[in-house]
């Protein structure tokens, strides 16, 4: 059956609405479930709920009605996987950029606007600090099996969802429309950020944003793009449970004067360019 092609100015509308529709329906559901599902497991799985709908649905109705030519699936690149290589080196950089970034989070939580702005400090601050407590309560565990449970709700399935709408639907309607990659990863990388509504982490997520969109785009599949944001999501789960680590707090430069932790950070990099060379190094042997 013939299918019309949409305008660039319709997908736009319509990923808009089904984003807004997602939001919408998740504050709904989550807010008439959360008297019940308020703590324990139930609040894990609410936390899945709210994903789901929030990011998973409006990417899958987009690719599904909006896109034309293949299957929902297909278009946001959930058909294709590149060699288990790959995989394991987008593992391995996340792990060795996570001091870099951790660092950047440090610097970022230091912004100060103007005296004539306090009021929006303010609001940003406060802001931050109700997301800081959204984490640590998400991040609560008293068991291994309440780790495994986190791990799905808080790394495995916004990892899935949220590459599926912003790298699977925006970026790729931004290459589209822009017909550069560089633009188009780095516009969505930023609104991936904005949309978290955290300030004190604009900077870092909108690098996170630019590196999942550079794998999106250098393997042609979503999985990798998945399973990098997953491990940053990991990352941050298992620190929490096993050091027993506050991670919504943000650290203080000072701690970063460490000789080790130094060492730490430019080994890190040093292993992240290898892996980047080693993945265009397979790229050009294929």
């Amino acid at each position: 059956m013939f299918k019309r092609e949409w305008s660039s100015a319709e997908k736009l509308l319509a990923i808009i609405v089904c984003l807004c529709l997602g939001f919408l329906l998740s504050s709904l559901v989550v807010g008439t479930l959360y008297g019940y599902m308020h703590e324990g497991a139930s609040y894990k799985l609410l936390l899945i709920i709210s994903s789901v709908i929030s990011f998973g649905l409006p990417a899958f109705f987009v690719a599904k009605f909006v896109e034309s030519g293949q299957g929902a699936f297909s278009h946001i690149g959930m058909m294709r996987s590149p060699d288990i290589t790959k995989y394991a080196l987008v593992v391995v950089f996340m792990f060795a950029i996570m001091p870099a970034i951790e660092l950047i989070t440090s610097l970022n939580a230091l912004y100060s606007f103007p005296d004539s702005l306090s009021g929006l400090e303010e609001y940003f601050r406060n802001a931050d600090a109700r997301a800081a407590h959204a984490t640590q309560v998400a991040l609560v565990a008293d068991s291994f099996p309440m780790y495994i449970l986190n791990l799905v709700a808080i790394a495995i399935t916004p990892a899935i969802c949220e590459e599926m709408f912003f790298r699977g639907i925006l970026q790729n309607y931004f290459v589209g429309v822009m017909k550069n990659k560089h633009w188009a990863i780095l516009l969505t990388a930023l609104i991936f950020s904005v949309v978290h509504l955290q300030f004190s982490g604009l900077i870092p997520r909108f690098i996170l944003g630019a590196v999942l969109g550079y794998i999106y785009v250098m393997t042609d599949s979503l999985w990798p793009s998945i399973v990098a944001h997953a491990t940053n999501n990991m990352l941050v789960v298992s620190v929490s449970f096993f050091a027993d680590v506050d991670v919504s707090e943000v650290p203080d430069l000072g701690s970063y004067t460490n000789p080790w932790w130094i060492a730490t950070l430019v080994f890190g990099l040093v292993v992240a360019v290898f892996a980047v060379w080693l993945f265009r190094k397979q790229d050009a042997d294929e």
